[in-house]
């Protein structure tokens, strides 16, 4: 524990009536509610537990409540204002709290830390007493968070989120390569990674447009009948001719649009007063009928520079109220 360091800093947060203080040494960051998207794994008997996947290593979200063993005293912990991620010696955790203090250089002479009461395994403190501005402030050791049994609870869970964790990294370098120059084994094998990562939207949007890729030549899925799937169509049947033109859209709320083409590839769309992006989304989420029209050269130059592929996913995950 680094408290006797003379010009150690602590970072202080408020939990619950309490002040906790850890040194910064083991501080990752201070994340606001909602600002870390949390992610469920399941253990043997179904019950999920958080985690926060960012960082070195997935981080197990306790609350300090049930790390003190409080829970049944106190109840379940109220709704915390954020995330207070932290390395330690099992890797990382993520302890709710309920206010940022901010970073103070404590003065240990003025006032010794005393070491708590509560110990953990190997009778050690959990950390330390002291006061900060006139208050009693408890200065938290990271490695002493866990006991053997959270520990022994979180260790499968986090073997588990550690996958998901790789399985996010292989998403996130595979969608850049699918924004680049997408093909079909990619696509095939992001859905798939969207699938068991629980991104059942993402996996649908992409499964959508791979049904169009894989289906042979001039074959109109659903006979057609779902406009949607006939753009989708018209889009996949440009790309593979390499056609440049115009795909002019006819929009069920009126507006219509036109979608240019360079070479098969998406390059700009217009749709009332939007373009590129924006435009190419609306279209596809309002597209009642279209009509191709060739020509040599796209005009201007491209508003829209990622892979169709990409675009058009993307779009469909967009799309209100639509199923994928």
């Amino acid at each position: 524990m680094r408290l006797g360091d003379a010009g150690g800093k602590v970072l202080i947060v408020a939990i619950d009536d309490g002040w906790f203080g850890v040194h910064l040494d083991w501080v990752e960051d201070v994340l606001q509610a909602g600002a870390a998207s949390l992610h469920g794994v399941r253990n043997g008997s179904g019950r999920a537990r958080p985690f926060v996947l960012r960082g070195r290593a997935p981080a197990p979200v306790v609350d300090l409540r049930e790390m003190l063993g409080l829970l049944d005293l106190l109840g379940a912990p109220p709704p915390r204002s954020g995330q207070l991620l932290l390395r330690c010696g099992d890797g990382a955790l993520a302890m709710p709290i309920d206010a940022c203090i901010g970073v103070r250089a404590l003065d240990l002479a003025a006032r010794p830390p005393v070491p708590t009461r509560l110990r953990r395994d190997g009778g050690l403190p959990l950390g330390h007493m002291t006061a900060l501005d006139g208050r009693p402030l408890t200065v938290l050791d990271p490695n002493r968070l866990l006991d053997a049994e959270l520990r022994a609870t979180l260790a499968p869970l986090r073997a588990k989120a550690a996958a998901l964790h790789e399985r996010r990294q292989r998403l996130a370098t595979l969608w850049e390569e699918i924004r680049r120059d997408a093909n079909v084994d990619q696509l095939r094998v992001y859905a798939r990674l969207c699938a068991r990562s629980g991104e059942g939207r993402t996996a649908g949007a992409a499964r959508r447009v791979l049904e169009h890729l894989e289906a042979p030549a001039g074959e109109i899925l659903n006979g057609g009948s779902d406009p949607l799937d006939r753009l989708l169509r018209e889009l996949v049947e440009r790309q593979r001719s390499g056609a440049s033109g115009a795909i002019e859209v006819e929009a069920a709320d009126g507006a219509g649009g036109t979608i240019v083409l360079q070479g098969g590839r998406v390059v700009n769309a217009t749709c009332g007063a939007a373009d590129g992006r924006a435009a190419f989304a609306r279209l596809l989420g309002a597209t009642r009928a279209t009509r191709f029209s060739a020509a040599a050269d796209a005009a201007g130059p491209p508003r829209i520079t990622e892979s169709t592929i990409a675009l058009t996913v993307a779009a469909l995950v967009a799309l209100p109220e639509r199923p994928c």
